[in-house]
């Protein structure tokens, strides 16, 4: 069996996590390959593919989903699956999620080519500040704290008019408490990690000085991330719930199911081995 982790351009070798899952795909019986995923022809039968640091698919998002879509039309086993991934790559995809019942922070979505005025939406909300990002993003691209009277300029619209954006009320635990990751493996809850910002900042990747280390969650945080989980029906083999503990509870951040970054040690790595070996093996026979 040959599987193949799809990277990017920037960062084609296989992350230290996903190192392990490797390791652990190897001791299984496979041929494990890291390689970035435009360079994985999906007509030259690259065995089983698992998205794994595609971590630039933001940014060229018609040619990932046209990549993907190919994938899927040729048959190529894919985790997470095409229909999944598709669906998670535009953060509309929240909208749906908010309908069957998922606390959001409040939200308000705007289709491409829009440039709206943040300020009024404020007022409307009768709030000082509100976060606004691009629908199709990834490591907080084009993410920005606005508070009242702030504007941003030309360039700053430029991702955000591109795909569409979304404003959503700021939540101020994410300084004071952080964002915590629920990660599933193959159907059931794994392990958590707590990342909090820098000081000064709301963003909570370690691209911008946030920090992470793991915690175990409660049993409110662990239910919210089952009943996420439960809202969409559609494949998948991994998964990350983003989350901040507010005051009235926890609100969804982000689902996170094509490239998260698992935080994976051993243990998790060889469960979802284990899951890969025997879902892709069913999935190419």
């Amino acid at each position: 069996m040959r599987i193949v982790l799809a990277t990017c351009q920037s960062k084609p070798a296989a992350t230290s996590s996903d190192g392990l899952l490797a390791a652990a795909l190897e001791r299984g019986g496979a041929e494990v390959v890291a390689r970035p995923w435009d360079e994985i022809d999906p007509a030259g039968d690259p065995g089983i593919v698992c998205l794994r640091s595609t971590w630039d698919y933001h940014h060229r998002l018609e040619e990932f989903r046209s990549w993907v879509r190919g994938l899927e039309t040729r048959r190529v086993p894919l985790w997470n699956p095409a229909e999944t991934v598709l669906w998670n790559a535009d953060k509309i995809y929240l909208w749906e999620l908010a309908e069957a019942g998922i606390a959001l922070p409040r939200t308000a979505w705007f289709e491409p080519g829009r440039r709206p005025e943040v300020d009024g939406v404020m007022r409307e909300w009768g709030l000082s500040g509100v976060v606004v990002k691009p629908r199709v993003s990834a490591t907080a691209y084009g993410t920005h704290r606005v508070v009242a009277g702030e504007r941003l300029d030309d360039e700053e619209w430029r991702s955000l008019e591109a795909s569409g954006c979304l404003i959503q009320e700021f939540i101020p635990e994410v300084a004071s408490k952080g964002e915590v990751s629920l990660v599933y493996l193959d159907g059931t809850y794994s392990h958590a990690v707590l990342k909090r910002p820098a000081g000064g900042d709301f963003r909570v990747q370690t691209d911008f000085g946030g920090s992470l280390e793991r915690v175990k969650a409660d049993g409110r945080v662990r239910a919210f991330g089952d009943a996420v989980l439960a809202a969409f029906h559609r494949p998948w083999l991994y998964a990350r719930v983003d989350l901040v503990d507010a005051a009235a509870g926890p609100v969804l951040m982000e689902l996170e199911l094509i490239e998260p970054d698992l935080f994976l040690e051993p243990a998790g790595a060889e469960r979802l081995a284990a899951a890969l070996l025997t879902r892709g093996g069913r999935a190419a026979a």
